[in-house]
């Protein structure tokens, strides 16, 4: 790379640097270059003269390459056009071969389907055979195998055989069905099945007599049809079930007819629509005779062929499908009787409820008719009409506002009113916590959230007709005050139940599929579904309860004015008296105070009375400091009465209900200490506040060891009280007015 003049003057002066002793490098460095010179010469001359045979060698190789192209150009054609002919041949050759395979495919598939044929011929005519031969045993082996042919033959695409072979299957299971249904029947017959004694207790049938009821069982069991084969029962309640399995169906047979007999005719008194109940009780008199002959007897059977079936469940479960079909039947005509409607309902949740708690019984039959649409929202309507009717007798009742036990045993002054309502929430809690939908279930809990604000509206009518003075013997305030708590209390503790913790689930994911919430879902679900009923009903009781506090001071003011008057710059020493009295003004006072506050104790609930007193003793200490100490002056004897009333009379009043009433009085209290001082500890302490307020006004920073107005009082155990309110209280008294 060629150097320029300014990066050869920069090399220079690192070679030979600042001493001028160094120029003897000259000559090193020019023979040093001129070295260098001459090699880049030679290297330049030698590749000038390589380059042309290098070309030269280039051009000579492509070349070549070009001919061996073309050469194999046509070394291909060559071979395409020789191999054009034997291709052609060997088209041919696979065309006909095809042909062959196919016929022999279709020959092998002919074979294989006569062959499936030949094997149903086959058993067909050994189950013939085996069925005069009266081989049961055989005959269901026989049923088994020809079930199996089915089960492996039924994703084929032969419609036709599969049609045969299910006729085929559909025939024989009949045929023996039917046989083994005649002897069983006799079985049955024999020990004098159903079972008419009140409490299932029958005597014990003959060993043999049971041993072939099992084998028959087992038979019946054996022979039952695949799933593919089924044919579907409409159980008219818009959804498909399997039927029972042969056995039970045998052992329903004669409940059925009798169920018939007595419930689905009109013309039997039994068959009456305003008494569902004798239809519902016959239904659980025949589980409870019968469900224990299965268990013992059906039951080890279906085990032993590893069925994961309960012979109780599937002999319930054909009862209530009995059941279900009068439902299905009578109900629709039923719904415009609310009467007959709403009786209904209850018997069939109060039916559906003992299976459940009773025998385990699960499934949802029963429900799924009360939950048909058209059904489903004229309960609706009639829970919510009956909810408002029970509310307005509740309300509209004399003894509604009565507290439901002894006041003095009962903190939360439960009122029979606001207990019925809660009872009857409750109730229709009950009823509708089964129902296995959640949309279902939602539309329940929004009925429920309507029927609370419904209630709370009531309540809100009732105080807008009570009497101004809510302390009024007889008033209704203070009761209404306790439910609207008691109420809210309730709403809490049913806000971490898991049934509402499950439907504040559903109803954040009502627009999103999801599954059965976890145990962790539903922790992490915040807050409740009664957050807004919550809220409105604590806004409600904080302002009623500041309306009683309000009205309890009104009271206290009306009768301050003589107290506030008094001459406290003139007064006495309580020293000076034999024994120290509350000053006479007071008394009015603390007597409507004291009576007040035990009113409240007896008409207000614990937590609420609680709250209470505290806010009026808060009002009351404020207002003594506003109107009675800030408005006044006090010579010694009046600051000594002062304290007196304060803490030997007004705090006691509240010492009933808290061990240190002084802390509810702080402000008061304080303002005691400031009054009572002596004059000398008065004097230091106003001319200390006025040198710290000085500083802190004009901004001047306090060195390390200056104390503030704030330490000061806390040095005196003054918290409440700061510099301005302190001086301000030293000015009320009048030995220091005029000192300086």
């Amino acid at each position: 790379m060629a150097m320029g003049p300014t990066t050869a003057i920069q090399k220079l002066n690192e070679e030979l640097g600042g001493d001028i002793q160094n120029l003897w490098k000259c000559k090193e460095i020019n023979e040093r270059v001129k070295a260098e010179k001459e090699s880049i010469e030679k290297m330049l001359s030698l590749a000038s003269s390589e380059v042309p045979s290098r070309v030269s060698a280039a051009v000579q190789q492509v070349e070549q390459t070009s001919q061996q192209i073309a050469r194999l150009s046509d070394d291909l054609t060559s071979l395409l056009e020789n191999s054009a002919g034997p291709l052609k041949d060997g088209e041919n050759i696979i065309s006909s071969l095809e042909d062959d395979l196919n016929k022999i495919l279709t020959l092998e598939r002919t074979k294989s389907y006569l062959g499936w044929l030949r094997s149903v011929e086959d058993l067909s005519c050994e189950l013939e055979s085996s069925l005069h031969e009266r081989a049961d045993a055989h005959c269901v082996v026989l049923f088994q195998r020809l079930r199996q042919s089915y089960e492996d033959i039924h994703g084929s695409q032969c419609s036709h055989f599969i049609a045969f072979l299910k006729e085929t299957l559909l025939f024989w299971h009949t045929v023996l069905k039917s046989q083994f249904s005649k002897e069983f029947e006799e079985i049955l017959q024999a020990i004098k099945w159903p079972f008419v004694s009140s409490n299932g207790v029958v005597s014990a049938p003959p060993a043999d007599t049971m041993a072939r009821f099992q084998v028959l069982t087992e038979y019946l069991l054996k022979i039952q049809l695949p799933n593919e084969a089924e044919e579907t029962v409409d159980s008219t309640l818009l959804t498909d079930t399997l039927p029972l399995s042969p056995p039970l169906q045998l052992l329903l047979r004669p409940l059925r007819r009798r169920f018939v007999f007595h419930f689905c005719r009109p013309d039997k008194e039994t068959s009456r629509p305003d008494k569902p109940e004798w239809c519902f009780t016959q239904v659980l008199a025949w589980i409870r005779d019968h469900h224990q002959f299965v268990e013992e007897w059906v039951q080890p059977v279906m085990d032993n062929l590893s069925l994961n079936v309960s012979a109780q469940t599937e002999l319930i479960r054909g009862l209530v499908q009995l059941v279900a079909g009068k439902l299905h039947a009578e109900l629709p005509t039923l719904q415009w009787d609310d009467l007959l409607f709403s009786h209904a309902v209850d018997e069939t949740l109060s039916l559906a409820r003992e299976l459940r708690e009773t025998y385990g019984y699960n499934e949802h039959t029963l429900l799924a008719v009360l939950t048909q649409a058209s059904l489903f929202i004229r309960w609706l309507h009639l829970e919510k009409k009956h909810a408002l009717e029970k509310m307005d007798a509740l309300l509209s009742s004399e003894t509604a506002w009565s507290p439901l036990g002894p006041s003095d045993l009962d903190d939360m002054k439960v009122t029979e009113s606001i207990d019925s309502f809660l009872s009857l929430l409750l109730a229709i809690t009950e009823r509708y916590s089964c129902l296995p939908q959640p949309g279902h279930r939602l539309q329940f809990l929004e009925l429920q959230l309507e029927l609370l604000d419904d209630w709370r509206v009531r309540l809100l009518q009732l105080l807008r007709e009570e009497h101004p003075d809510p302390l009024k013997p007889k008033a209704r305030f203070p009761a209404i005050l306790n439910s609207i708590n008691y109420l809210a209390s309730v709403l809490i503790e049913w806000g971490s139940n898991t049934h509402f913790l499950n439907l504040q689930y559903f109803q954040s994911q009502l627009n999103a599929s999801r599954e059965t919430p976890t145990e962790k879902e539903l922790e992490e679900t915040a807050g409740s579904v009664f957050d807004e009923s919550l809220e409105l009903l604590e806004r409600m009781k904080h302002d009623l309860l500041n309306n009683l506090c309000e009205a309890v001071l009104l009271d206290v003011k009306a009768r301050s004015r003589p107290y506030r008057k008094d001459k406290w710059f003139v007064m006495s020493s309580p020293a000076e008296l034999v024994s120290a009295t509350l000053t006479p003004s007071a008394c009015p006072m603390f007597k409507v105070l004291s009576s007040n506050l035990h009113t409240l104790q007896q008409v207000l609930a614990v937590p609420l009375f609680i709250i209470a007193w505290r806010q009026i003793a808060s009002s009351v200490s404020q207002f003594i400091y506003e109107e009675v100490i800030l408005q006044n002056c006090f010579n010694e004897g009046g600051a000594l009465q002062l304290q007196f009333d304060m803490t030997r009379n007004l705090f006691p009043l509240f010492g009933q209900y808290t061990a240190h009433p002084d802390s509810y009085f702080q402000q008061v209290k304080e303002a005691c200490f400031l009054l009572n001082m002596s004059k000398g500890s008065a004097l230091l302490l106003r001319e200390t506040l006025q040198e710290c307020l000085q500083r802190e006004s004009g901004g001047h920073p306090n060195d390390e060891s200056d104390q503030t107005s704030w330490d000061v009082l806390a040095d005196l155990s003054l918290h409440s009280t700061d510099g301005q309110s302190a001086l301000a209280m030293l000015q009320r008294r009048t030995d220091l007015i005029k000192s300086p």
